[in-house]
């Protein structure tokens, strides 16, 4: 009983030795991956254009605007369905929506019966102009 327990103890440290050896090539290994995956990135990094950063906050700017656009319309039509006399609201009873907080609604037409309006960025470059379908 005792050599078996001495034959166990001494066993450990081999099996122990085995695995650290599979650990550190398994970890060389991961390692050479992940060099290779972020000289990949690296590569296709450098050889993206310049503009695509600005085209791409070009387009999420102008479908933050459409957004805004949608809702502020949305919430006229709803508005004025839901009037007695099917009039759109009047400045103090509408309240933008929050996908408008970002950006300036300019009011171009705006009457009981009709609407134009455009959303700017906030250097005002015009980015959407929406109008009723009743009016201009």
């Amino acid at each position: 009983m005792i050599r078996r327990a001495c034959a166990l103890v001494l066993l450990v440290p081999l099996l122990v030795g085995c695995q650290d050896r599979e650990a550190r090539a398994q970890n060389a290994e991961l390692t050479r991956r992940v060099e290779a995956l972020e000289r990949q990135l690296s590569a296709a990094q450098a050889d993206r254009p310049a503009g695509i950063t600005a085209d791409a906050d070009r387009v999420v700017s102008e479908a933050a605007a459409q957004n805004c656009a949608n809702n502020l319309t949305r919430e006229l039509e709803i508005f004025r369905q839901n009037s007695s006399d099917r009039i759109y609201p009047r400045p103090a009873q509408l309240a933008l929506p929050d996908a408008c907080i970002d950006h300036r609604v300019n009011w171009i037409t705006r009457t009981d019966q009709a609407y134009t309006f455009s959303v700017t960025d906030t250097a005002g470059r015009e980015l959407v102009r929406q109008s009723s379908q009743t009016g201009s």
